[in-house]
């Protein structure tokens, strides 16, 4: 039989023992947490980019081509307007972040290249414009927005006219003509674009890739037929949750997605992008108190309401007219120098005159009369 003694040794020793089971179970855990969450990060992150080639290793490109070898480069698409025709003041080729991994224009944020607010154009400044695209631009013409006699070619179910597409008018089986003549032949100085929606119900795969494809088309087209002409890309509009159910592909992330490569494109294209949506679709969506039943279409407070969007975003020209006057100066217009009168020189003493003494009485003036002196 132990002692007391040998008892509690032996108890004290069992103690020490479960002591340190618990810190290397603890321990343990901590490191199978540690490794877990390592893991997690690296699933994140995804591979680490490899490092750009150094300039004695770069591949030369042909004269004209843009240059990518230079990382965090502003994109500077090759203008097609000269600058004499365009007498901008605001840059109409806006700065596009580059990515790191692949020198190119992606993730664009259409905000920060969309068209900034830029005084208040008179309406007379869309007399030489034409609206291009679908049903929704085709509502130009069939409400009351207080645009006056807008110039519209645009139809009901159409997408992009490439490769020589006709369209067909007011839905007809038999008047088809083709659209792009029926533009170039208007000779517009401005069009406005928005197409998309027709094609992007479709959720096959490349459909997107395919659209902005036929838009760089489009565009390159209208550039030839009609230089000098000023470009306006308009953001697609997303549908209501309504519109959505009955069109799942036109959902808000797709509609993002789509709208910031037409971003990068206008970049690209050297055109002007206008975010529409930011004041039409304020929450996400199609405005409920501006959209049609189908909840993809608007009402006539729509067309009011994206026509004091366009009136307050316009690239500005010094030949413009704007209500209440220029938003800027104009570039010819200079400060006059302020003349400041210079003080005339004494003339130099004559070293032969005479020396007049201070002290002397003033002499008299031949020309008074002699004063009689007093009786």
């Amino acid at each position: 039989m132990s002692t007391y003694r040998e008892f509690r040794a032996e108890t004290r020793k069992r103690r020490r023992k479960r002591s340190l089971q618990r810190v290397g179970f603890v321990l343990l855990i901590a490191l199978l947490l540690m490794g877990l969450a390592w893991f997690i990060v690296q699933l994140i992150e995804g591979p680490k980019p490899k490092p750009a080639p150094s300039s004695s290793t770069a591949t030369s490109q042909p004269a004209g081509s843009q240059s990518t070898s230079q990382p965090g480069a502003i994109a500077t698409p090759a203008p097609s307007i000269t600058p004499a025709d365009q007498e901008t003041v605001w840059d109409k080729y806006a700065q596009a972040e580059r990515s790191i991994n692949t020198f190119g224009v992606s993730g664009t944020d259409p905000r920060m290249i969309a068209l900034p607010q830029n005084g208040r154009i008179d309406l007379s400044f869309f007399t030489d414009a034409v609206f291009f695209g679908d049903s929704i631009t085709q509502g130009w013409k069939v409400y009351n927005s207080g645009l006056p006699n807008p110039n519209v070619v645009a139809e009901i179910s159409v997408g992009l006219p490439t490769n020589g597409a006709m369209w067909a008018r007011d839905r007809s089986k038999t008047d088809f003509y083709d659209p792009m003549a029926e533009l170039v032949a208007r000779a517009p100085k401005k069009v406005y674009m928005m197409f998309g929606t027709n094609t992007l119900v479709n959720g096959a795969e490349g459909v997107e890739d395919r659209f902005i494809s036929d838009y760089a088309t489009v565009i390159d087209q209208l550039r030839a037929a009609l230089p000098g002409t000023d470009i306006y890309i308009q953001s697609l509009l997303t549908p209501t949750e309504k519109g959505q159910q009955k069109n799942p592909n036109l959902n808000p992330e797709r509609i993002a997605r789509v709208n910031s490569r037409l971003a990068a494109l206008a970049v690209e294209k050297g055109c002007y992008y206008l975010n529409i949506s930011e004041v039409l679709c304020r929450d996400g969506r199609l405005n409920w108190d501006i959209a049609a039943g189908d909840g993809t279409h608007m009402n006539a407070d729509g067309y009011r309401g994206w026509l004091e969007y366009l009136v307050t975003h316009t690239a500005y020209r010094t030949d413009s007219t704007y209500v209440g006057g220029s938003p800027f100066a104009l570039l010819s217009t200079e400060t006059p120098a302020v003349s400041v009168p210079v003080p005339e020189a004494a003339p130099a003493a004559d070293p032969n005159a005479a020396v007049v003494d201070p002290n002397a009485a003033p002499a008299a003036d031949p020309n008074a009369a002699a004063e009689t002196p007093a009786a």
